[in-house]
């Protein structure tokens, strides 16, 4: 985190870096600035999200779709799981 003095020698820098630059250059700066603000604000206005993938609700049409794509698979998945980590 930047403290106040910290900050203010940042500052100092970027105006220098500014004031080397050909004025037609100035217009990009100023958009890169409005850009950064933007962004500042809308972070500050939206909660963090809690999860890294947030839940994305579909029809129920594209559900559907998905059912048959693999053919049916015989067989007890517990019982299998149980097998391989029966001692006898």
């Amino acid at each position: 985190m930047e403290t106040p003095l910290t900050s203010h020698a940042t500052r100092e820098r970027i105006i220098a870096l500014v004031q080397t630059l050909p004025a037609e250059s100035l217009p990009i700066v100023e958009a890169f600035v409005r850009f950064v603000q933007a962004q500042q604000a809308a972070a500050l206005a939206q909660p963090a999200t809690p999860w890294w993938y947030p839940t994305v609700a579909a029809p129920v049409a594209v559900l559907d779709r998905l059912t048959g794509l693999l053919s049916d698979i015989e067989g007890d998945a517990l019982a299998d799981t149980e097998a391989v980590y029966d001692e006898a």
